[in-house]
């Protein structure tokens, strides 16, 4: 196999200056478009993420595992990537594909274009209901890939048909396929399509593997682990949903990804990690880069030097505040981390640029992980938390990127590092240094719907969730009486002793009477124990129109 140092792709190698390029400025948003070769072909208008193929070639680790929000161009760039190194059909031109991109003017990186046959899969679409559902379409999606190459069904080449003919003849049939002819599937489809690609080279020292890129590998998993709490399923049962799940995927990935003699690079991407236990288990290649990790920071998402171009090229550069305060705000990286906007948003808003901006990615639908645990929040730490979330404040958690699923509900700060994963929260390196851990801010405005949310939802899991609109009218109707009535009802009806049963009470009442004032915030600036005159009150509201009261 050729090495990248033969190249100039060691990570000691000067790369090319990094620039930005918007491509087609006056083209279609590509709002919901995931195929690269769609993308170019039809002119619509993207920001280029090439520079994330170098990044791929040059990591040290032959397994790279790459998890960032929903929505934040993984498949996009997972699509990319195949386009780049897949070898095309006789008679396809995929290098016009990359004309005029950044990556072209990096003649080390270009050299391995449509040199590679890649295995691509994207596991989205099982997150399904049950297992029967979901191993159903996993399978469907390995065998609809499997036939995808043309090498699959001359298989009696070299030693294959004598090792795996059975296993593979039962693979093509589907309908005859074992779990543990698809555990190992994967595997076997890198080595015949290894055999295929160098059957005219003796040397097998310099063949050349395939590239084997996951999509949203977690997606099952999380929908697994979802349904079997909904259902009070034991997690740790290897019975249960999730149990037969991770029994699947893990050797699934383990034998494609571990020990693999046929395996050139492999990039898997997912939302969150999935503990080492549960799916990675001895994967001594792998890399894992997530949102606190600097490589690949600015590879997903749009960057603040991009956005402005955007929006310049686009004849938009007025609205550039409007962007910055709704869709930027994400920090990845850790040494020197990297302003990053939501980009899914952006590019929602220069299709649409309404005033005020709108709520775009929090209005997608979201991961079913996320939803059920801040369902399942809401005591008297958690509350307080959230309020000084709402206020713009940051707090201090110990996260992680690597968490069993199983052990979520022991986890004392899971919900925050997984709030921090899926672009809920963002790490905030410009407020005061942290000590013990992390410290996380709400990332911008459109976020901080979600928190209005999570506070409706605390005041939903009672009868008296009418009682919030009500109070709030009485409240800025002046009616003392009426606003009292409805306060007490919420708060007899959504508080529990064990939420005011501590050594501050009243903290939890304060965020509870905070939350509800967080419906306002469009109308008025709201401040929390802050100094004024010769107190400190509570809560103060300052009406943004001087005719309306305070």
């Amino acid at each position: 196999m050729r090495r990248l140092c033969d190249l100039g792709l060691m990570d000691n190698t000067a790369a090319p200056a990094a620039s930005i390029r918007v491509v087609n400025p006056a083209g279609t948003p590509p709002g919901g478009i995931d195929n690269f070769a769609e993308l170019v072909g039809d002119g619509y208008c993207f920001v280029d993420k090439t520079p994330l193929i170098r990044g791929v070639l040059t990591c040290p680790f032959k397994v790279q595992l790459i998890t960032r929000p929903r929505r934040f161009g993984k498949t996009m760039n997972m699509n990319m990537l195949r386009a780049f190194f897949e070898t095309p059909p006789e008679g396809t031109n995929t290098k016009a594909l990359f004309d005029g991109l950044l990556v072209e003017e990096d003649a080390a990186t270009m050299a391995h274009q449509g040199k590679y046959l890649v295995i691509s899969l994207t596991l989205k679409s099982a997150k399904l209901p049950t297992w029967e559902e979901a191993y159903s379409e996993l399978c469907r999606l390995i065998h609809e890939e499997i036939h995808r190459r043309p090498q699959a069904s001359d298989w009696r080449i070299g030693e294959f048909e004598r090792m795996h003919g059975d296993e593979w003849s039962r693979l093509l049939n589907r309908a005859e396929a074992t779990q543990g002819d698809w555990r190992r599937s994967l595997q076997l489809l890198c080595k015949l399509l290894a055999l295929h690609h160098n059957k005219d080279n003796p040397d097998q020292l310099s063949w050349t593997h395939p590239v084997v890129l996951i999509d949203e590998y977690d997606a099952p998993i999380h929908a697994a682990h979802a349904h079997s709490v909904k259902r009070g399923e034991d997690l740790s049962s290897d019975d249960s949903y999730y149990g037969r799940m991770i029994a699947f995927m893990r050797p699934l990935l383990s034998n494609a990804l571990k020990g693999n003699a046929f395996l050139h690079k492999a990039v898997v991407t997912g939302i969150l990690r999935v503990a080492k236990e549960d799916i990675f288990s001895g994967l001594n290649n792998l890399g894992v880069y997530g949102v606190l990790e600097d490589r690949f920071a600015d590879s997903f998402g749009f960057t603040q030097a991009e956005v402005e171009e955007l929006l310049r090229r686009r004849d938009m550069g007025d609205r550039l505040e409007a962007a910055r305060e709704w869709y930027d705000g994400y920090r990845f990286g850790k040494t020197a981390p990297v302003t990053i906007y939501n980009p899914w948003s952006v590019v929602s808003f220069i299709a649409d640029p309404t005033d005020p901006p709108q709520p775009h990615w929090v209005n997608t639908s979201g991961n079913e992980l996320v939803r059920a645990m801040i369902e399942e929040s809401g005591d008297a730490q958690d509350r307080a938390d959230v309020e000084t979330l709402l206020l713009g404040g940051s707090v201090e958690k110990d996260v992680s990127d690597s968490m069993a699923l199983r052990d979520l509900p022991t986890l004392a700060d899971a919900l925050w590092s997984i709030l921090l994963t899926s672009g809920y929260l963002t790490a905030d390196p410009d407020g005061e240094p942290a000590l013990f851990g992390t410290r996380l801010r709400v990332p911008n405005k459109e976020v901080q719907f979600v928190y209005r949310r999570l506070i409706t939802g605390w005041f939903h899991k009672s009868a008296a969730s009418h009682a919030l609109p009500a109070a709030l009218k009485a409240l800025i109707g002046g009616d003392v009486a009426q606003f009292a009535r409805h306060v007490t009802t919420l708060a007899s009806n959504s508080l529990s002793y064990f939420d005011i049963g501590g050594s501050h009470p009243e903290r939890v009442y304060h965020a509870l009477v905070l939350g509800m004032l967080a419906y306002l915030s469009d109308a008025y600036r709201i401040r929390s124990n802050r100094e004024s005159g010769k107190g400190r009150p509570d809560l103060l509201l300052l009406p943004r129109d001087a005719r309306k009261p305070g």
